[in-house]
Protein backbone atom coordinates (compact mmCIF):
# COMPACT_ATOMS: atom_id res chain seq x y z
CA UNK A 1 0.00 0.00 0.00
CA UNK A 2 1.46 3.21 -0.89
CA UNK A 3 0.54 6.52 1.01
CA UNK A 4 -0.59 9.76 -0.01
CA UNK A 5 2.57 12.19 0.37
CA UNK A 6 0.72 15.66 0.62
CA UNK A 7 1.04 15.24 4.90
CA UNK A 8 4.74 14.94 4.58
CA UNK A 9 5.78 17.07 1.54
CA UNK A 10 3.51 19.52 2.90
CA UNK A 11 5.26 19.53 6.77
CA UNK A 12 8.67 19.50 5.24
CA UNK A 13 8.00 22.77 2.79
CA UNK A 14 6.43 24.23 5.89
CA UNK A 15 9.97 23.28 7.83
CA UNK A 16 12.14 25.36 5.25
CA UNK A 17 10.22 27.63 4.26
CA UNK A 18 10.55 28.52 8.79
CA UNK A 19 14.17 28.35 8.78
CA UNK A 20 14.57 30.81 5.63
CA UNK A 21 16.41 33.64 5.47
CA UNK A 22 14.96 36.78 7.21
CA UNK A 23 16.88 40.47 8.57
CA UNK A 24 16.63 39.07 11.97
CA UNK A 25 17.98 35.36 10.83
CA UNK A 26 19.95 34.23 14.14
CA UNK A 27 16.95 35.37 16.37
CA UNK A 28 14.06 33.63 14.40
CA UNK A 29 16.28 30.60 13.10
CA UNK A 30 17.28 29.64 16.67
CA UNK A 31 15.13 27.13 18.43
CA UNK A 32 14.29 28.21 22.01
CA UNK A 33 12.67 25.09 22.90
CA UNK A 34 16.94 22.84 23.44
CA UNK A 35 15.95 19.34 23.07
CA UNK A 36 13.57 19.47 19.66
CA UNK A 37 15.65 19.03 16.51
CA UNK A 38 16.88 21.74 14.41
CA UNK A 39 17.24 19.46 10.90
CA UNK A 40 14.16 18.69 9.09
CA UNK A 41 13.90 14.39 10.22
CA UNK A 42 15.37 12.14 7.50
CA UNK A 43 12.05 10.32 7.28
CA UNK A 44 10.33 13.86 6.16
CA UNK A 45 14.00 13.61 3.97
CA UNK A 46 13.34 10.65 2.27
CA UNK A 47 9.76 11.58 1.53
CA UNK A 48 10.80 14.37 -0.33
CA UNK A 49 13.58 12.58 -1.62
CA UNK A 50 11.32 9.81 -3.36
CA UNK A 51 8.86 11.94 -4.22
CA UNK A 52 10.70 14.52 -6.05
CA UNK A 53 12.52 12.29 -8.03
CA UNK A 54 9.39 11.56 -10.46
CA UNK A 55 6.61 14.82 -10.12
CA UNK A 56 8.75 17.62 -11.63
CA UNK A 57 7.37 18.50 -14.62
CA UNK A 58 10.47 20.17 -16.54
CA UNK A 59 13.04 17.00 -15.42
CA UNK A 60 10.72 14.57 -16.95
CA UNK A 61 9.73 16.54 -20.15
CA UNK A 62 13.15 17.09 -20.86
CA UNK A 63 15.19 13.93 -19.53
CA UNK A 64 12.58 11.45 -19.42
CA UNK A 65 10.63 12.52 -22.81
CA UNK A 66 12.24 14.58 -24.67
CA UNK A 67 15.49 12.43 -25.36
CA UNK A 68 15.24 9.18 -23.60
CA UNK A 69 11.64 8.66 -25.16
CA UNK A 70 11.69 9.81 -28.15
CA UNK A 71 15.43 7.74 -28.91
CA UNK A 72 13.84 4.85 -28.07
CA UNK A 73 11.40 5.41 -30.17
CA UNK A 74 8.35 4.93 -27.92
CA UNK A 75 7.16 8.36 -28.81
CA UNK A 76 7.84 10.91 -31.39
CA UNK A 77 7.68 14.17 -30.83
CA UNK A 78 7.34 17.85 -32.16
CA UNK A 79 10.51 18.45 -31.28
CA UNK A 80 14.03 19.33 -32.81
CA UNK A 81 15.52 16.63 -30.71
CA UNK A 82 13.20 14.11 -32.31
CA UNK A 83 14.80 14.95 -35.87
CA UNK A 84 18.31 14.07 -33.39
CA UNK A 85 19.69 17.47 -32.99
CA UNK A 86 20.59 18.99 -29.80
CA UNK A 87 20.67 22.43 -29.69
CA UNK A 88 18.40 23.65 -26.73
CA UNK A 89 21.21 23.95 -24.14
CA UNK A 90 18.67 23.92 -21.56
CA UNK A 91 16.96 20.47 -22.59
CA UNK A 92 20.54 19.20 -22.87
CA UNK A 93 21.29 20.20 -19.19
CA UNK A 94 17.97 19.87 -17.38
CA UNK A 95 18.79 16.38 -16.07
CA UNK A 96 22.45 16.88 -15.32
CA UNK A 97 21.25 20.23 -13.29
CA UNK A 98 18.72 18.05 -11.55
CA UNK A 99 20.73 15.48 -10.56
CA UNK A 100 23.78 17.54 -9.12
CA UNK A 101 21.81 20.83 -8.18
CA UNK A 102 18.80 18.72 -6.72
CA UNK A 103 17.96 15.09 -6.57
CA UNK A 104 21.85 13.98 -5.81
CA UNK A 105 22.79 17.05 -3.50
CA UNK A 106 20.01 16.10 -1.21
CA UNK A 107 20.83 12.34 -1.59
CA UNK A 108 24.17 12.82 -0.42
CA UNK A 109 23.08 15.28 2.56
CA UNK A 110 20.54 12.57 3.68
CA UNK A 111 23.09 9.23 3.49
CA UNK A 112 26.35 11.49 5.33
CA UNK A 113 23.49 13.16 7.75
CA UNK A 114 22.05 10.16 8.80
CA UNK A 115 23.41 7.60 11.57
CA UNK A 116 24.09 3.98 10.47
CA UNK A 117 21.25 2.49 12.86
CA UNK A 118 18.61 4.05 10.81
CA UNK A 119 17.80 2.16 7.70
CA UNK A 120 16.85 5.37 5.95
CA UNK A 121 21.11 5.84 5.32
CA UNK A 122 21.04 2.74 3.33
CA UNK A 123 17.90 3.44 1.52
CA UNK A 124 18.66 6.81 0.37
CA UNK A 125 22.19 5.03 -0.75
CA UNK A 126 20.36 2.18 -2.85
CA UNK A 127 18.54 5.39 -4.48
CA UNK A 128 21.57 7.41 -4.99
CA UNK A 129 22.98 4.20 -7.26
CA UNK A 130 19.36 4.11 -9.29
CA UNK A 131 19.54 7.82 -9.92
CA UNK A 132 22.91 7.90 -10.98
CA UNK A 133 22.63 5.14 -13.30
CA UNK A 134 20.49 7.03 -15.24
CA UNK A 135 22.32 10.29 -15.67
CA UNK A 136 25.97 8.05 -16.57
CA UNK A 137 23.57 6.05 -19.34
CA UNK A 138 22.68 9.56 -20.33
CA UNK A 139 26.33 10.50 -21.21
CA UNK A 140 28.58 8.55 -20.34
CA UNK A 141 31.67 9.39 -18.01
CA UNK A 142 30.48 11.71 -15.37
CA UNK A 143 31.46 12.96 -12.16
CA UNK A 144 31.12 10.25 -9.35
CA UNK A 145 33.09 9.70 -6.64
CA UNK A 146 34.22 13.71 -6.32
CA UNK A 147 30.95 15.33 -7.19
CA UNK A 148 28.31 16.72 -4.65
CA UNK A 149 31.35 17.91 -2.16
CA UNK A 150 29.53 22.20 -2.91
CA UNK A 151 32.14 24.55 -2.78
CA UNK A 152 34.91 21.96 -1.38
CA UNK A 153 35.20 20.55 -4.88
CA UNK A 154 33.95 22.95 -7.82
CA UNK A 155 35.64 21.09 -10.29
CA UNK A 156 35.28 17.17 -9.91
CA UNK A 157 36.76 14.94 -12.37
CA UNK A 158 34.61 12.63 -14.73
CA UNK A 159 34.72 9.08 -13.63
CA UNK A 160 35.27 6.65 -16.25
CA UNK A 161 32.05 5.15 -16.67
CA UNK A 162 33.81 1.30 -16.00
CA UNK A 163 34.59 2.98 -12.64
CA UNK A 164 31.16 4.11 -11.86
CA UNK A 165 29.91 1.25 -12.18
CA UNK A 166 31.90 -1.28 -10.09
CA UNK A 167 31.41 1.97 -7.30
CA UNK A 168 27.81 1.24 -8.43
CA UNK A 169 28.10 -2.42 -7.43
CA UNK A 170 30.11 -1.85 -4.30
CA UNK A 171 27.61 0.96 -2.82
CA UNK A 172 24.81 -1.34 -3.26
CA UNK A 173 26.53 -4.20 -2.26
CA UNK A 174 27.13 -2.57 1.18
CA UNK A 175 23.88 -0.90 1.49
CA UNK A 176 21.85 -3.84 0.93
CA UNK A 177 23.95 -5.80 3.69
CA UNK A 178 23.16 -2.94 6.09
CA UNK A 179 19.86 -2.87 6.03
CA UNK A 180 18.36 -4.34 9.02
CA UNK A 181 14.86 -4.96 10.55
CA UNK A 182 15.96 -4.39 14.07
CA UNK A 183 17.08 -0.76 13.12
CA UNK A 184 15.35 2.59 13.10
CA UNK A 185 12.40 2.36 9.88
CA UNK A 186 10.87 5.16 8.34
CA UNK A 187 7.60 3.76 7.92
CA UNK A 188 4.79 5.56 6.22
CA UNK A 189 7.57 7.71 5.25
CA UNK A 190 8.71 5.40 2.86
CA UNK A 191 7.03 5.64 -0.29
CA UNK A 192 8.04 2.77 -2.45
CA UNK A 193 7.24 0.30 0.67
CA UNK A 194 6.37 1.67 3.60
CA UNK A 195 9.22 0.85 5.26
CA UNK A 196 9.39 -3.04 4.12
CA UNK A 197 13.08 -3.96 4.45
CA UNK A 198 12.87 -7.24 2.79
CA UNK A 199 11.69 -5.54 -0.21
CA UNK A 200 14.31 -2.58 -0.16
CA UNK A 201 16.47 -5.19 -0.42
CA UNK A 202 14.48 -6.88 -3.66
CA UNK A 203 14.62 -2.81 -4.72
CA UNK A 204 18.62 -3.12 -4.25
CA UNK A 205 19.13 -6.41 -5.88
CA UNK A 206 17.30 -5.83 -8.97
CA UNK A 207 18.92 -2.55 -9.23
CA UNK A 208 22.25 -5.10 -9.22
CA UNK A 209 20.79 -7.29 -11.64
CA UNK A 210 19.79 -4.14 -14.35
CA UNK A 211 23.54 -2.98 -13.95
CA UNK A 212 25.17 -7.01 -14.50
CA UNK A 213 22.83 -6.59 -17.69
CA UNK A 214 23.95 -3.41 -18.71
CA UNK A 215 27.82 -4.24 -18.62
CA UNK A 216 27.34 -8.27 -19.82
CA UNK A 217 28.69 -7.20 -23.20
CA UNK A 218 31.87 -5.63 -22.03
CA UNK A 219 32.46 -7.64 -18.61
CA UNK A 220 30.82 -10.87 -18.90
CA UNK A 221 32.60 -12.50 -15.95
CA UNK A 222 31.39 -9.33 -13.77
CA UNK A 223 28.29 -9.72 -15.31
CA UNK A 224 27.79 -13.21 -14.31
CA UNK A 225 28.82 -13.00 -10.80
CA UNK A 226 26.53 -9.96 -9.59
CA UNK A 227 23.65 -10.87 -11.84
CA UNK A 228 23.76 -14.47 -10.35
CA UNK A 229 24.07 -13.43 -6.94
CA UNK A 230 21.54 -10.70 -7.36
CA UNK A 231 19.11 -13.50 -8.25
CA UNK A 232 19.78 -15.81 -5.51
CA UNK A 233 20.19 -13.29 -3.32
CA UNK A 234 16.05 -12.19 -4.25
CA UNK A 235 15.22 -9.88 -6.99
CA UNK A 236 11.51 -8.13 -7.48
CA UNK A 237 9.44 -11.32 -7.31
CA UNK A 238 5.49 -10.22 -7.01
CA UNK A 239 3.11 -7.26 -7.62
CA UNK A 240 3.44 -6.05 -4.26
CA UNK A 241 7.40 -5.85 -4.39
CA UNK A 242 6.82 -3.56 -7.49
CA UNK A 243 9.35 -0.28 -6.29
CA UNK A 244 7.16 2.92 -7.50
CA UNK A 245 5.41 5.82 -6.06
CA UNK A 246 1.91 6.78 -5.97
CA UNK A 247 0.25 9.91 -6.77
CA UNK A 248 -3.71 10.78 -5.53
CA UNK A 249 -3.13 13.60 -8.69
CA UNK A 250 -5.19 16.19 -6.13
CA UNK A 251 -2.44 18.59 -7.02
CA UNK A 252 -1.65 19.08 -10.67
CA UNK A 253 1.56 20.60 -10.95
CA UNK A 254 2.56 19.85 -7.04
CA UNK A 255 3.93 17.14 -4.96
CA UNK A 256 0.58 14.91 -6.22
CA UNK A 257 1.02 14.95 -9.22
CA UNK A 258 3.27 12.64 -11.86
CA UNK A 259 5.47 14.99 -13.57
CA UNK A 260 4.98 13.09 -17.02
CA UNK A 261 1.48 12.93 -17.13
CA UNK A 262 1.57 16.94 -16.27
CA UNK A 263 3.20 17.40 -19.62
CA UNK A 264 0.64 15.29 -21.27
CA UNK A 265 -1.72 17.07 -19.29
CA UNK A 266 -1.28 20.70 -18.36
CA UNK A 267 -1.42 21.49 -21.95
CA UNK A 268 -4.65 20.44 -23.26
CA UNK A 269 -5.82 18.89 -26.30
CA UNK A 270 -1.75 18.94 -28.05
CA UNK A 271 -0.55 16.43 -25.39
CA UNK A 272 2.13 19.28 -25.47
CA UNK A 273 3.26 17.65 -29.24
CA UNK A 274 4.09 14.78 -28.08
CA UNK A 275 1.93 11.53 -30.28
CA UNK A 276 3.28 7.37 -30.27
CA UNK A 277 5.93 6.63 -32.56
CA UNK A 278 4.47 4.49 -35.18
CA UNK A 279 7.54 2.23 -33.81
CA UNK A 280 5.36 1.48 -30.86
CA UNK A 281 1.57 1.63 -32.35
CA UNK A 282 2.61 -0.83 -34.95
CA UNK A 283 3.81 -3.05 -32.22
CA UNK A 284 0.82 -2.99 -30.44
CA UNK A 285 -1.51 -3.43 -33.02
CA UNK A 286 0.23 -6.16 -34.84
CA UNK A 287 0.40 -8.35 -32.57
CA UNK A 288 -3.42 -8.20 -31.40
CA UNK A 289 -2.06 -6.64 -27.48
CA UNK A 290 -4.72 -6.35 -24.80
CA UNK A 291 -2.94 -3.28 -23.56
CA UNK A 292 -3.84 -1.48 -27.02
CA UNK A 293 -7.17 0.04 -25.25
CA UNK A 294 -5.55 0.90 -21.81
CA UNK A 295 -2.50 2.58 -23.67
CA UNK A 296 -3.57 4.55 -26.68
CA UNK A 297 -6.21 6.99 -27.68
CA UNK A 298 -6.91 8.72 -30.80
CA UNK A 299 -8.16 12.53 -29.61
CA UNK A 300 -9.95 15.31 -31.84
CA UNK A 301 -8.73 18.70 -31.94
CA UNK A 302 -11.36 19.58 -29.32
CA UNK A 303 -10.40 17.20 -27.17
CA UNK A 304 -12.35 14.62 -27.26
CA UNK A 305 -11.61 10.73 -28.14
CA UNK A 306 -11.94 10.50 -32.05
CA UNK A 307 -15.05 7.45 -31.91
CA UNK A 308 -14.05 6.83 -35.61
CA UNK A 309 -10.78 5.27 -34.98
CA UNK A 310 -11.48 1.67 -33.31
CA UNK A 311 -9.28 -0.77 -31.45
CA UNK A 312 -6.43 -2.07 -34.34
CA UNK A 313 -6.93 1.25 -36.46
CA UNK A 314 -4.68 3.61 -34.32
CA UNK A 315 -1.76 5.74 -36.29
CA UNK A 316 1.40 6.62 -34.81
CA UNK A 317 3.47 9.01 -36.08
CA UNK A 318 6.66 8.48 -37.53
CA UNK A 319 9.91 9.78 -35.84
CA UNK A 320 11.48 13.23 -37.37
CA UNK A 321 8.79 13.94 -39.35
CA UNK A 322 7.76 17.74 -39.61
CA UNK A 323 4.34 18.49 -37.69
CA UNK A 324 1.64 20.30 -38.84
CA UNK A 325 -2.67 20.31 -38.64
CA UNK A 326 -2.75 16.52 -39.22
CA UNK A 327 -1.17 15.97 -35.59
CA UNK A 328 -4.58 14.82 -34.17
CA UNK A 329 -4.42 11.91 -36.88
CA UNK A 330 -1.93 10.21 -34.72
CA UNK A 331 -2.48 8.47 -31.45
CA UNK A 332 -1.46 9.83 -27.93
CA UNK A 333 -1.31 8.12 -24.51
CA UNK A 334 -4.65 7.74 -23.17
CA UNK A 335 -5.67 10.77 -20.73
CA UNK A 336 -7.44 8.74 -18.24
CA UNK A 337 -5.37 6.27 -17.58
CA UNK A 338 -1.45 6.17 -18.05
CA UNK A 339 -1.34 10.23 -18.23
CA UNK A 340 -3.89 10.60 -15.49
CA UNK A 341 -2.33 12.99 -12.80
CA UNK A 342 -2.79 10.32 -10.18
CA UNK A 343 -0.72 7.73 -12.25
CA UNK A 344 1.69 5.92 -10.60
CA UNK A 345 6.10 6.53 -11.30
CA UNK A 346 7.54 3.00 -11.55
CA UNK A 347 11.12 2.92 -10.81
CA UNK A 348 11.81 -0.62 -11.44
CA UNK A 349 8.51 -2.84 -11.75
CA UNK A 350 8.07 -6.72 -11.28
CA UNK A 351 8.10 -7.17 -15.23
CA UNK A 352 11.54 -5.86 -15.97
CA UNK A 353 12.97 -7.93 -13.16
CA UNK A 354 11.35 -11.10 -14.69
CA UNK A 355 12.72 -10.31 -18.38
CA UNK A 356 16.21 -9.66 -16.71
CA UNK A 357 16.01 -13.15 -15.17
CA UNK A 358 14.88 -14.85 -18.74
CA UNK A 359 17.69 -13.08 -20.19
CA UNK A 360 20.32 -14.17 -17.38
CA UNK A 361 18.88 -17.64 -17.57
CA UNK A 362 19.66 -18.17 -21.57
CA UNK A 363 23.45 -16.62 -20.62
CA UNK A 364 23.83 -19.34 -18.64
CA UNK A 365 24.03 -17.23 -15.08
CA UNK A 366 21.60 -19.23 -13.07
CA UNK A 367 19.46 -22.34 -13.70
CA UNK A 368 15.70 -22.17 -14.51
CA UNK A 369 13.31 -22.08 -17.25
CA UNK A 370 13.73 -19.20 -19.18
CA UNK A 371 10.04 -19.48 -21.09
CA UNK A 372 8.69 -19.55 -17.72
CA UNK A 373 10.36 -16.07 -16.43
CA UNK A 374 9.38 -14.67 -20.00
CA UNK A 375 5.85 -14.99 -20.03
CA UNK A 376 6.09 -14.23 -16.23
CA UNK A 377 7.61 -10.94 -17.38
CA UNK A 378 4.52 -10.25 -19.67
CA UNK A 379 1.93 -11.42 -17.51
CA UNK A 380 3.60 -9.03 -15.06
CA UNK A 381 3.56 -6.04 -17.40
CA UNK A 382 -0.32 -6.44 -17.54
CA UNK A 383 -0.85 -6.56 -14.02
CA UNK A 384 1.07 -3.94 -13.46
CA UNK A 385 -1.60 -1.77 -15.40
CA UNK A 386 -3.66 -2.00 -12.57
CA UNK A 387 -1.41 0.57 -10.42
CA UNK A 388 -2.99 3.27 -12.83
CA UNK A 389 -6.38 4.85 -12.39
CA UNK A 390 -9.33 3.86 -14.38
CA UNK A 391 -7.70 0.41 -15.55
CA UNK A 392 -9.53 -2.76 -15.27
CA UNK A 393 -7.44 -6.00 -14.90
CA UNK A 394 -6.71 -8.02 -18.13
CA UNK A 395 -8.73 -11.51 -18.36
CA UNK A 396 -6.71 -14.56 -18.44
CA UNK A 397 -8.04 -15.55 -21.61
CA UNK A 398 -7.04 -12.26 -23.28
CA UNK A 399 -3.32 -12.46 -21.66
CA UNK A 400 -3.34 -16.25 -22.99
CA UNK A 401 -4.16 -15.40 -26.58
CA UNK A 402 -1.57 -12.69 -26.53
CA UNK A 403 1.02 -15.63 -25.66
CA UNK A 404 -0.22 -17.80 -28.67
CA UNK A 405 0.69 -15.04 -31.15
CA UNK A 406 2.91 -16.25 -33.54
CA UNK A 407 5.38 -13.33 -32.61
CA UNK A 408 4.66 -13.21 -28.92
CA UNK A 409 5.03 -17.21 -28.48
CA UNK A 410 8.37 -18.10 -27.00
CA UNK A 411 10.68 -19.21 -29.64
CA UNK A 412 14.39 -19.69 -28.43
CA UNK A 413 16.23 -19.08 -31.58
CA UNK A 414 14.57 -15.03 -31.31
CA UNK A 415 14.48 -15.55 -27.39
CA UNK A 416 17.07 -12.23 -26.59
CA UNK A 417 14.82 -10.09 -29.05
CA UNK A 418 12.01 -11.44 -27.58
CA UNK A 419 12.38 -10.81 -24.17
CA UNK A 420 14.09 -6.99 -24.72
CA UNK A 421 11.35 -5.90 -27.09
CA UNK A 422 8.60 -6.97 -24.63
CA UNK A 423 10.94 -4.67 -21.82
CA UNK A 424 10.26 -1.88 -24.05
CA UNK A 425 6.85 -1.88 -23.94
CA UNK A 426 6.71 -3.00 -20.36
CA UNK A 427 9.12 0.41 -19.93
CA UNK A 428 6.82 3.05 -21.57
CA UNK A 429 7.28 5.79 -19.55
CA UNK A 430 10.55 5.35 -18.31
CA UNK A 431 12.34 6.49 -21.14
CA UNK A 432 15.52 6.52 -19.56
CA UNK A 433 16.07 2.68 -18.98
CA UNK A 434 13.93 2.06 -22.14
CA UNK A 435 16.82 3.85 -24.27
CA UNK A 436 19.53 2.07 -22.13
CA UNK A 437 18.60 -0.59 -22.60
CA UNK A 438 18.07 -0.88 -26.28
CA UNK A 439 21.37 0.52 -27.18
CA UNK A 440 22.80 -2.43 -25.10
CA UNK A 441 20.54 -5.24 -26.25
CA UNK A 442 20.36 -4.00 -29.85
CA UNK A 443 16.40 -4.39 -29.35
CA UNK A 444 13.87 -4.02 -30.54
CA UNK A 445 14.89 -3.74 -33.98
CA UNK A 446 13.61 -0.09 -34.44
CA UNK A 447 13.98 1.88 -37.84
CA UNK A 448 15.99 5.52 -37.39
CA UNK A 449 13.98 8.73 -38.14
CA UNK A 450 13.73 10.10 -41.36
CA UNK A 451 16.11 13.10 -40.91
CA UNK A 452 19.87 12.98 -40.18
CA UNK A 453 20.54 15.67 -37.92
CA UNK A 454 23.53 15.84 -36.16
CA UNK A 455 23.91 11.41 -35.90
CA UNK A 456 23.66 11.62 -39.62
CA UNK A 457 20.28 9.95 -39.67
CA UNK A 458 21.51 7.04 -36.95
CA UNK A 459 19.89 6.76 -33.63
CA UNK A 460 21.88 8.85 -31.23
CA UNK A 461 24.42 6.87 -28.19
CA UNK A 462 24.36 9.44 -25.71
CA UNK A 463 23.41 13.03 -24.99
CA UNK A 464 26.46 15.78 -25.08
CA UNK A 465 27.96 17.43 -21.93
CA UNK A 466 26.21 20.63 -20.66
CA UNK A 467 27.83 23.90 -21.74
CA UNK A 468 28.32 24.84 -18.33
CA UNK A 469 31.11 21.88 -17.95
CA UNK A 470 33.10 23.41 -20.75
CA UNK A 471 33.16 26.69 -19.22
CA UNK A 472 33.20 25.71 -15.35
CA UNK A 473 35.34 22.48 -15.48
CA UNK A 474 36.98 22.81 -18.73
CA UNK A 475 40.02 20.55 -17.39
CA UNK A 476 38.35 17.71 -16.73
CA UNK A 477 35.73 18.10 -19.27
CA UNK A 478 38.35 18.00 -22.00
CA UNK A 479 39.95 14.90 -20.53
CA UNK A 480 36.34 13.22 -20.52
CA UNK A 481 35.80 14.40 -24.29
CA UNK A 482 39.17 12.75 -25.26
CA UNK A 483 37.89 9.56 -24.13
CA UNK A 484 35.07 9.53 -26.63
CA UNK A 485 35.30 8.21 -29.61
CA UNK A 486 33.51 10.84 -31.98
CA UNK A 487 34.63 13.50 -29.20
CA UNK A 488 31.32 15.31 -27.64
CA UNK A 489 28.88 14.38 -29.70
CA UNK A 490 25.56 12.27 -30.09
CA UNK A 491 27.06 9.27 -32.28
CA UNK A 492 29.87 8.74 -29.28
CA UNK A 493 29.09 5.65 -27.64
CA UNK A 494 29.99 4.98 -23.89
CA UNK A 495 31.97 2.20 -22.26
CA UNK A 496 28.72 -0.33 -22.30
CA UNK A 497 27.53 0.22 -25.57
CA UNK A 498 29.50 -2.71 -28.42
CA UNK A 499 26.47 -3.89 -29.52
Amino acid sequence: MKLSTTKYILLFLCIMMYQGCTNNFDEINTNPNENEPNVVPPELQLTFLLNRASSERFDQWRGNLIYCSNWAQQLSGDWDVDRYNTTNEEWLGAWWNTSYLNIGKDIEFLINNTPETNNIKHMASIFKVFFFQRLTDMYGDIPYIEALEGVENRRPIFDRQEDIYNTFIQDLTTAIAALDENNESPGAADLLYNGNIDNWRKFGNSILLRIAMRISNVNPDLASEVGSQAIQDGIIDNFESNAFVSYSGSSPDGSNANGVSEVFQDFGVTGHLFRFSDEFVNFIINNNDPRESILIETYKNDGTIDNNVGQGFHLGRPNGIPTGNDDFLFAQPNRETIVDYAAPAIYFGHAEAEFLRAEAILKGWVAGDAEEAYTSGIRAAMRQLELYPNVEPISEADVEDYLSERDIEFDSSDAIEQINTQKWVALLFDGFEAYANYRRSGYPDISPGITDGESDGEIPRRLRYPINERINNTENYDEAVSRLDQGDAIISRMWWDVN
